[in-house]
């Protein structure tokens, strides 16, 4: 019933994303493997790209992105080889290098294309799903690594789809999709060892999702997450410190639904309630969903602002709001190149910058994840190129 079930999933996905082409494109003519990782860095005045080296990587696999502290170490997760590992690469601060966190561990294989991560220090938190679909935990403890396999713990349903996970210190939450309901799910703990599972679906009495993007974040113990329902609405689940709600901001902000399987990506901006969601609608055009106070809600075509060619189609998202309150919003365009929506700080109007044309970059691999991060109040991009 699982794999019946998961094979239903990703092939509904698979037909989305070739419905969103235009044309029926042939399975053998997807690349595989022979990408890398790249990064685009900001230096305060030029972009530059460079491989980073590690291994060659499945062509849609996600990018997660964290900072260590207090040294400030940049870490990157992704899937690689045959059959796929978790990988990271991180930047020792002479050079970058990789590791295989599969076989460092002994951790089963990862099944779905979905990695997520944080940090709490030097600690790190990486999850995935593993071939039998359980939600697994590897986690850096300052001193080794180590695997737990979170869905048996719990005993909880199989996952699928994207993942999100973040701390509300001292809580840890991973967020899933039930692989036979599409009910979001959250597994959390309190104290690293009491590990449980709740039904946010049902809680709510709120939509479900088939394995469709999702994103969210947490403002101290309000928590939110961010996903597409099977009729490519934006919900949001909110947790109030009390109860969880659901609202569907297609509806409240009059937007254009998402084709499904497109990305979204959300933030808060640092040090207000602002609340950001940005995702992709069926004409591939990039949409900002904006609230001030969590309570009116408005829609921005950043495509038709900037005047600029619709994105590639289900391109990845990352937003970023810098510590000078610019926001940026990086996605792969149509001709396959990595670009950034740029909104200045005390600006109105939005900018849109080719970054692969700008730092010469190499080829796009489209399909591919996008990762961004703040280092010392710089943008690092983080993508699958050749």
């Amino acid at each position: 019933m699982i794999r019946k079930t998961t094979c239903k999933s990703a092939l509904n996905r698979l037909l989305h994303a070739v419905c969103a082409l235009g044309f029926l494109l042939p399975l053998a003519a997807l690349p595989t493997f022979g990408q890398h990782v790249h990064q685009l860095s900001y230096n305060g005045s030029t972009w530059v790209d460079q491989s980073l080296g590690g291994a060659q990587t499945y062509v849609f696999s996600r990018i997660a992105s964290i900072l260590t502290t207090p040294n400030n170490q940049e870490h990157i997760y992704y899937f690689a080889g045959n059959p796929y590992h978790v990988h990271q690469l991180f930047y020792n601060g002479t050079n970058w290098a990789d590791e295989d966190l599969t076989a460092e561990t002994g951790a089963p294989a990862p099944n779905e294309y979905a990695v997520s991560a944080f940090s709490v220090g030097n600690y790190q938190y990486v999850y995935y799903i593993d071939l039998n679909y359980d939600l697994h935990q590897l986690l850096y403890n300052n001193s080794t690594w180590a695997d737990t396999d979170l869905t048996k713990i719990v005993g909880g349903p199989q996952a699928f789809g994207q993942l999100v996970a973040f701390t509300t210190s001292p809580a840890i939450h991973v967020f899933y999709a039930d692989v036979n309901s599409g009910h979001i799910h959250q597994i959390f703990n309190t104290n690293d060892t009491n590990w449980q599972d709740q039904d946010l679906t049902v809680m709510t009495g709120g939509a479900s999702t088939d394995g469709n993007p999702m994103t969210g974040f947490n403002i101290g113990n309000y928590q939110y997450i961010y996903f597409l329902d099977g009729s490519g609405h934006v919900h949001q689940y909110l947790y109030n410190n009390l109860n969880w709600s659901d609202e569907d901001l297609t509806v409240l902000t009059q937007s254009v639904p998402s084709i499904l399987g497109n990305n979204l990506d959300a933030f808060v901006v640092p040090g207000t309630k602002k609340l950001r969601v940005y995702v992709q609608d069926e004409n591939n055009h990039i949409l900002q969903l904006a609230s001030t106070n969590n309570v009116k809600w408005s829609s921005s075509d950043l495509t038709k602002k900037t005047k600029t060619p619709p994105a590639y189609p289900g391109t990845s998202i990352a937003g970023l709001n810098t510590a000078n309150n610019q926001l940026q919003v990086y996605y792969i365009s149509g001709q396959s190149h990595v670009d950034q929506f740029l909104l200045p700080s005390h600006s109105t109007t939005w900018q849109n910058i080719d970054l692969t044309a700008e730092s010469g970059g190499a080829g796009v691999t489209p399909q591919g994840g996008i990762a961004v991060l703040s280092l010392q109040n710089l943008p690092n991009v983080f993508y699958l190129g050749d």
